[in-house]
Formats: structure tokens, C-alpha cells, sequence
């Protein structure tokens, strides 16, 4: 398998079922009970709410693309290796704060209404430049949302990714780079057992290094360094200020057919700079988790190839001991090639959730997902999804004091999409989701369909 798509299967794997989440895209669910009646979110004056799509934002961005169509083809920055694009898109949410069914709005958005259209405007680039046998990679987007009637949720965003791609010899090779995110937090996720209204930006920075050696022809070793920091900016969240260090290890077979099975050792050593006051108590948060998985790349047959690991996790706390953890894990993902045109695939999570944002503790996620892509002619692509995730909230001190209730969340969703490219370089694209949260908690229920269009081009 090339690194490329051992890569797609490695991301595969650890993105596994992300999407299960509550989208943070989609941001903002629901406000916990005892502040709804102490704050109403603001409302934009003039603010259209029950209008499924202002066709302003959208309409200027497809004639600004009609107007290149000519053009687009025909252009081409650094000989191809430099792309800039920018996208607009405009999204109707019809529970923006994933209120409960049984709970009234009206102290959370000042109506009856619930919903809310936001737009977001995409403009980035992104560059391959090889240079001999190294090859250098980097992206870089800035986006900014603003809400037709919720204004508190307005925030500008980014994301961004640099990339050495090294190479020394036949036997050597690895990757050293750094990413950067600023994204809105999902408030859907839940902070000491309840949810929260407040918009929390939360900037995120990766930095990593790793390199591959070839001990045999079959037989490979690698290590990696990974750092991770996040930092919170609204003030109650600060809690959740974190540093991860990271060390793996592993060993693998390389087959013939580029097919891989090996063994892989990972310590993370987590530390949070501000401690978490709890029951009259200030609590470090701070864990060392192990993980050590057996895994597999495996191309079955030509149409289809599986990406599992199979592992045991291991996390203890500073303090609190009560909250350490230990429980056998898996990932896989599988994908089949039905047809030329049709591609289905399959993924399964028992594991700890790598997506929370927003809290201290960590959530248990089992889940499985199915997906397809169809594509109906050579501009047009239609996909579709359905996710199941049953979550259960482990880890918080205040379970340990009585102040935070065991919690278990079942989350489901179906989706849909379509994509037109009438030229390599323009595309329109339509997406539905329903999706609807059950849960042990008192009003943690809510139910919710999301319609978003993109018009975007690129250089």
C-alpha cells in the first residue's frame, strides 16, 4: 500500500465515526437548565428566522463563479502547484441550540423559534511543491460565520497545515509538521453533566515528527513525537486548557502486495494548566494513557481493502484514582468498490472518542457508521450516510463527589449529499442531515435537520 493511502486508512481509522458527533459545524445545542433562566441569547435585529435560505450571499457567489467559468480551466498557478479557492455557503439549522423537545425555548432564544440560517465564507490556498525526493505540502483557510438571528454565534475561523515530507535513501523516510485550527466548540458536548450556551472558540496546534526505516525488505519500524495544545477562550472553559505529549512506537510486516499488519505502543501524558474546583475541592486533571493495538492495512481483493486495530487502553489520573480506566478497544473501517461508480463502506468505533472538545472526563464511544458514494456521471456525485453512537461520559471528578450524574447519550443520523463540478475548478454542493440525540439526562434529548449550499471555486 502506498503512504498515501496508508495514510486515508490511518486517518480513517482514528477519525472513525467523528461525524457521530454533534456537528461542530452546526455548532450550538442546548443551553443547561439552571442558566436558561438567567440569560437569553441575543437576537439580531431584523432578523429573518423563518426564511429557509437568504439567496443573497449564495446567488453572489455562483455569478462571481458563472463569470470565470471561461476562464477557470485555463488557469494554472506555479505550474499547478499552488491552489486558492474561495466557497460561500449558507446553512438553515432548525435547533441551533439542541433543545430538548420538553423544554421551553423562550428563556434560551427570546421566541418560540429555534432555528436559525448562518452563512460562512471559505477563502484559503494550498501548495505541493516537490523538490528532489522530498516533497513540501501546506494549506492554509481562514472562514467566517456570521448568524442571521443569533449573533453571539458569530466567530472567524481558521485552519491551517504545513508539511515536510522527507526522504534519505531507499530505507529512511518520515514527516515533520505543524496544523493550527481555530473552530467553534459543539456545545452539544456536555461539561459536568450538563450542556452550556456560552460560544467557545477553542484554537488547537499540532506539531509532529516521525520516520520509517526499513529493517528488511518486509519488515519496517517507525516512532513518532506528537505535541498538542488547546486553548479555550471563553473564560468558564479554561478548565479545558490542555498539553498532550505523545510517544509511539511500532513494528510492522510489509507484504509483497503492500499489504501491512504490525504492532503499535502509544503513551500520551496529558496536563492541564488550570485545575477544576470541585465540591470545595481543585482538582488535577492530569493523565498518562497507554494504548497498545495490533492493526492491519489489508487490500482483500481489488475492490476492497480493511483498516482495524485491535488494542487494550489504559489511562490513570494524578488524583482521583477512582475515575482510571482499562478496557479492551477496536476500530476498523472497511471499504468496497460495488462498481466503477458505486463505493460502500463500513466503519466500527469501541473506544475512547477523540473528538471532545469541551471536557475534562472523556467519552466511551461504540458506534458504527455506513456510508456510500455514487457517482452518476463524471460532474455529478451523490453520497449518503448512516451513524449510530451509543456514548457513555466517564472520567469527571464530579462523579466521583455525587456532583455529576453517570450519563449515557445515544446519537443517531442520516445524511445525504450531492455534488455538480461543471468544471474542474467550480463546484456546487447540497447537503441534508436529520439527526436526533436520546439521553439519560433530563432534557439532553433533541432532534434536529440541517440543510446547507456551497458555491466555491478554485485557481
Amino acid at each position: 500500500m502506498r503512504a498515501w493511502d496508508r495514510a486515508q486508512v490511518n486517518a480513517k481509522l482514528r477519525g472513525c465515526l467523528t461525524c457521530l458527533r454533534p456537528a461542530a459545524a452546526f455548532a450550538p445545542p442546548a443551553m443547561p437548565m439552571h442558566d436558561r433562566a438567567q440569560r437569553a441569547v441575543s437576537v439580531r435585529p431584523g432578523s429573518r428566522g423563518g426564511t429557509l435560505f437568504h439567496p443573497r450571499g449564495l446567488h453572489a457567489a455562483i455569478v462571481i463563479a458563472g463569470m470565470l467559468l471561461p476562464a477557470t480551466d485555463a488557469v494554472a498557478l506555479w505550474n499547478d502547484r499552488l491552489e486558492v479557492f474561495v466557497a460561500r455557503s449558507i446553512t438553515r439549522d432548525d435547533n441551533i441550540f439542541r433543545l430538548s423537545g420538553a423544554s421551553d425555548p423562550v428563556p434560551v432564544t427570546g421566541s418560540s423559534s429555534t432555528a436559525d440560517t448562518y452563512r460562512t465564507t471559505n477563502l484559503g490556498f494550498r501548495f505541493d511543491v516537490p523538490v528532489s525526493r522530498q516533497r513540501f505540502l501546506a494549506e492554509w483557510s481562514w472562514n467566517d460565520n456570521r448568524y442571521e438571528r443569533f449573533s453571539i454565534l458569530d466567530y472567524t475561523g481558521h485552519r491551517g497545515r504545513a508539511v515536510w515530507q522527507w526522504q534519505a535513501g531507499n530505507e529512511l523516510s518520515g514527516e515533520l509538521g505543524y496544523a493550527k485550527t481555530r473552530s467553534l466548540a459543539s456545545l452539544a458536548n456536555v461539561q459536568s453533566g450538563v450542556q452550556s450556551s456560552t460560544p467557545n472558540p477553542v484554537d488547537k496546534r499540532d506539531a509532529f515528527v516521525n520516520a520509517a526505516y526499513m529493517l528488511t525488505a518486509r519488515w519496517k519500524l517507525e516512532g513518532e513525537l506528537t505535541e498538542t495544545r488547546n486553548a479555550n477562550a471563553a473564560p468558564e472553559f479554561r478548565v479545558n486548557d490542555l498539553r498532550i505529549s505523545g510517544t509511539g512506537a511500532t513494528v510492522s510486516y510489509v507484504s509483497p502486495a503492500d499489504n501491512e499488519v504490525g504492532v503499535n505502543l502509544r503513551v500520551a501524558e496529558a496536563r492541564y494548566p488550570v485545575q477544576l474546583p470541585v465540591a470545595g475541592n481543585l482538582i488535577d486533571n492530569a493523565y498518562r494513557q497507554q494504548n497498545l493495538a495490533l492493526f492491519t492495512h489489508w487490500t482483500i481483493t481489488a475492490r476492497s481493502r480493511l483498516g482495524a486495530q485491535l488494542g487494550r487502553v489504559e489511562r490513570s489520573y494524578s488524583q482521583l484514582p477512582q475515575r482510571d480506566f482499562e478496557r479492551t478497544t477496536f476500530r476498523a473501517a472497511y471499504e468496497w468498490r460495488a462498481t466503477a461508480k458505486l463505493t460502500l463502506t463500513a466503519d466500527a468505533q469501541n473506544d475512547i472518542s477523540e473528538i471532545e472538545e469541551i471536557n475534562t472526563g472523556y467519552v466511551f464511544a461504540r458506534g458504527v457508521a455506513l456510508r456510500s458514494a455514487f457517482r452518476l456521471s463524471e460532474k455529478i456525485d451523490i453520497g449518503g450516510a448512516f451513524e449510530y453512537s451509543d456514548r457513555d461520559y466517564l472520567g469527571e471528578p464530579g462523579l466521583v463527589f455525587g456532583t455529576v450524574q453517570p450519563r449515557n447519550d445515544r446519537v443517531r443520523a442520516i445524511a445525504i449529499s450531492a455534488s455538480w463540478r461543471p468544471l474542474r475548478s467550480v463546484w456546487l454542493d447540497a447537503n441534508a442531515r436529520r439527526e436526533t440525540r436520546s439521553s439519560s439526562a433530563a432534557f439532553g434529548d433533541y432532534a434536529v435537520n440541517i440543510f446547507g449550499l456551497t458555491a466555491g471555486i478554485r485557481f
